[in-house]
C-alpha cells in the first residue's frame, strides 16, 4: 500500500517565511539585498527541515507538495469578496519559489501545481482518487477546509502542532460531524475565505437546524425546524447556496499525475 503525503504548499512555507521575516518587520522599502537574501536561505533550512522531518514521522512512500494555481479564479467568480481579506504573498517569498520548490526536489518530492485550481482542489482530487483505490493519503495542512474529507484513507495533519485531526475532533471543535461542516459554515461564516454567513444565525441556531436532517433541505422540512428560522434560511437560499459551492472543495479535477511521479526519490547527497 502506497502512503502519499500531499502537502499544502504555501500554507506551509508562508508561516515558515513568516517566521523568518518578523524580526526583519516592518520591512524598509529600501531592505538590503543581503537582508533579502538572508531571509530566503532561512527559510528554504526552514523548508528543508520540515520535509526532512514529515518523513521522518510520517514514513510516507510518495509526496507532493501542492501551489495554487495562478488563474484560479472560479471562485472569486461566484463571489467577489472570497479571500478579500488575505494578505498578498510577500515579494520576497514570491521571488523565492523557485528555489523552494529546488528545496522539496532535493528532499526527494516534485511541487505541481494547475493553472486553472487551487492547491486545495487538486489535493482533494488527488486523495479521493488514492482512497478510492485503497491508498493511505496525509494530507499536511493547517487548514480547516480539509477536514470534511477525513475518511478511513484520508488523514489531515498539522506540522506545526504535529498531530492528526480526528472525526471525534471535529465533533467536539463544531459541534457537527464531518459530512455538515460546509452547510455548517455556509450559515455562520468562514473568516479564513471572507464567507460572512448568514446575517443573525450562529452556532446555536445552524446546531439546531443541521440535526434536523441531512441536508438543509431535509432540515427545512422537519416539523421541529423553527418558523423564524426557516425564514431566514428560504431568505437567504441563493446566498447559501453560493457559499455552499465555494466551501465544497472539488474532487473530480483531471490531473494526469500517476504515483510514479510522486514516489519519493532522494537526490541528495
Amino acid at each position: 500500500m502506497a502512503h502519499l503525503l500531499l502537502i499544502d504548499a504555501l500554507n506551509l512555507i508562508r508561516r515558515l517565511y513568516a517566521v523568518q521575516e518578523r524580526p526583519y518587520l516592518p520591512l524598509p522599502d529600501d531592505v538590503t539585498e543581503s537582508t533579502k537574501a538572508q531571509i530566503v536561505r532561512n527559510t528554504e533550512n526552514m523548508l528543508r527541515q520540515a520535509l526532512t522531518r514529515l518523513q521522518q514521522e510520517l514514513s510516507p512512500s510518495h509526496a507532493l507538495l501542492v501551489f495554487d494555481g495562478r488563474d484560479s479564479l472560479w471562485r472569486k467568480a461566484l463571489y467577489q469578496d472570497y479571500k478579500a481579506n488575505r494578505k498578498p504573498m510577500p515579494a520576497i517569498l514570491a521571488g523565492a519559489l523557485e528555489n523552494l520548490q529546488q528545496v522539496a526536489k532535493n528532499a526527494g518530492i516534485n511541487s505541481f501545481q494547475q493553472a486553472e485550481y487551487e492547491a486545495d482542489d487538486i489535493i482533494a482530487s488527488v486523495a479521493v482518487k488514492m482512497a478510492q483505490h485503497g491508498q493511505q493519503v496525509t494530507i499536511v495542512s493547517t487548514d480547516k477546509g480539509f477536514l470534511p474529507l477525513l475518511e478511513q484513507n484520508i488523514q489531515v495533519y498539522d506540522a506545526f502542532a504535529r498531530q492528526f485531526h480526528s472525526t471525534a475532533d471535529v465533533q467536539q471543535k463544531f459541534g457537527v460531524s464531518t459530512t455538515q461542516l460546509v452547510r455548517y459554515w455556509s450559515l455562520v461564516g468562514d473568516s479564513t475565505n471572507n464567507i460572512p454567513g448568514v446575517n443573525g444565525i450562529g452556532p446555536k441556531g445552524a446546531h439546531d437546524l443541521l440535526a434536523l436532517g441531512a441536508t438543509l433541505t431535509d432540515a427545512l422540512e422537519h416539523p421541529d425546524c423553527h418558523k423564524k428560522l426557516r425564514e431566514k434560511i428560504l431568505q437567504h437560499k441563493e446566498q447559501i447556496k453560493v457559499f455552499m459551492q465555494i466551501l465544497t472543495l472539488k474532487t473530480d479535477v483531471q490531473l494526469g499525475l500517476n504515483l510514479q511521479e510522486m514516489r519519493i526519490v532522494q537526490q541528495d547527497g
